[in-house]
């Protein structure tokens, strides 16, 4: 699909909605789904910020989605979501130089499974915790004055299709930095299993203000050969397998742009939405209010923040 001169609305059709004059952040915009997600974005007329952590690879997708998607509405920001430090500069800066925020996408996440032992944050929260969870929880609740002063507006974030294996997973309070047990792969699900349960959250508590909530289950996107280079030879040759029978990132991509273009994304909130554009449900536990409720008490001591 050649975005310089279409976009889908992952149906076949092509997408005609307007964003001129609309802001949308992409974090983790400089590779794989958040980069395409850009371009998409870009080729609809909006005005695309890429929030990237490391601003060498930023700007060599910065120039990339210039170029692909011919629109030089688009910029780069710095902000690395494991740093409570740094989004809060991030959310500053914005709000300095941006007067309104339309679209709010937590594209970026840490997935490295590899790793077999906590490691903290500054801020004493375990890595993968802390960039797929309680960075977005933070940022979001930085930014959703502005959200709320640009409704109708919408907050994206995203989940994994992975968690199907995981029916049964709630929230792990006494287990949250690995204290109990760890793997790299288990943070991974219980962050993303934190995300639905906050956008279920956030999307009660914001109805009436104009900003709708939805989140992304993501399913087996193939991933860029470059980024498993620090892999071992014999997990990359999984990785290549497994890319035979992935969508491309573009593909999934789709769902995003779907999400923050369409009359769907202003007029549903609290959704969970598949590559096919299409609601579905989750675990069982993911709608458990009380389970929700904790979270978000937690949530907000580990993030410093209160809304």
């Amino acid at each position: 699909m050649d975005w310089q001169c279409q976009a889908w609305n992952g149906k076949g059709r092509k997408m005609t909605n307007n964003l001129n004059g609309k802001t949308i952040i992409v974090t983790g915009a400089n590779s794989g789904i958040g980069k395409a997600a850009a371009v998409q974005l870009a080729v609809l007329g909006a005005d695309v910020v890429m929030a990237c952590r490391s601003l060498e690879r930023g700007q060599h997708a910065l120039e990339e989605v210039k170029q692909t998607s011919g629109s030089e509405r688009v910029e780069l920001m710095q902000l690395d979501l494991a740093s409570q430090k740094s989004i809060r500069a991030f959310a500053e800066e914005f709000k300095k130089t941006h007067k309104r925020l339309d679209v709010l996408i937590h594209n970026a996440a840490n997935f490295d499974k590899t790793i077999n032992k906590p490691v903290l944050t500054g801020e004493g929260v375990e890595t993968i915790f802390a960039t797929n969870h309680v960075g977005p929880f933070l940022l979001t609740g930085l930014l959703l004055d502005l959200l709320k002063k640009s409704a109708p507006s919408r907050i994206i974030t995203v989940s994994s299709k992975g968690l199907l294996v995981y029916p049964n997973l709630g929230m792990e309070f006494d287990n949250l930095n690995g204290e109990r047990k760890f793997s790299g792969q288990h943070a991974y699900f219980l962050s993303k299993q934190a995300q639905v349960m906050f956008t279920y959250a956030l999307a009660e508590k914001l109805k009436g203000s104009g900003v709708s909530v939805n989140c992304v289950r993501v399913t087996s996107v193939a991933v860029a050969a470059e980024r498993l280079s620090n892999l071992p030879k014999w997990m990359q040759k999984l990785y290549d397998l497994k890319r035979k029978m992935s969508i491309s990132p573009e593909k999934q991509a789709e769902t995003y742009t779907f999400l923050a273009a369409d009359a769907a994304g202003k007029e549903t909130t609290g959704g969970y939405w598949d590559e096919n554009n299409q609601q579905v449900r989750s675990n069982k536990l993911s709608y458990d209010r009380d389970l929700q409720n904790r979270l978000w008490q937690e949530s907000e001591r580990l993030a410093g923040i209160k809304y």
